[in-house]
């Protein structure tokens, strides 16, 4: 597991295919808004192609083999981790942020850009509802 969020745990995975390397998430269905959400993906990946925007490569949705439902949504994976982990760095056992990840005062700006282009898009020029982003 690389990261659980409120609806689901995201995995790290390969298509067998290709060897890519891929993100899966998992739904919890157990929230009551999963479905929804999985819903809502699942439209946003057929129409979103932005530059600062995970892509969503495909959709699975059928019965697990304890006959329960099973939704989850492959994404491409970032190699460079979350961009959580970049914004708060974890602290050490002296409480001093990992150099490695600590990020300069204009990567966090162009950070900030970046992610205000990816809402314009999502807002103006996407033409679908979103839950969440």
């Amino acid at each position: 597991m690389i990261g659980e969020g409120s609806f689901g745990a995201v995995y790290k995975g390969i298509l067998p295919s290709n060897g890519q390397n891929v993100a899966v998430k998992v739904l919890k269905l157990e929230e009551q808004r999963a479905g929804r959400s999985f819903m809502a993906e699942c439209a946003a990946s057929r129409n979103i192609r932005h530059q600062n925007l995970v892509k969503i490569i495909t959709s699975c949705s059928g019965i697990d083999i304890r006959g329960e439902d099973f939704k989850a949504l492959v994404f491409e994976f970032m190699p460079n981790g979350s961009l959580d982990k970049w914004l708060h760095p974890a602290l050490d056992e002296m409480g001093v942020n990992d150099s490695s990840t600590r990020l300069t005062a204009v990567q966090r700006l162009n950070v900030a850009i970046d992610v205000a282009r990816a809402v314009d898009y999502l807002h103006y020029h996407c033409w679908i509802v979103f839950f969440l982003i």
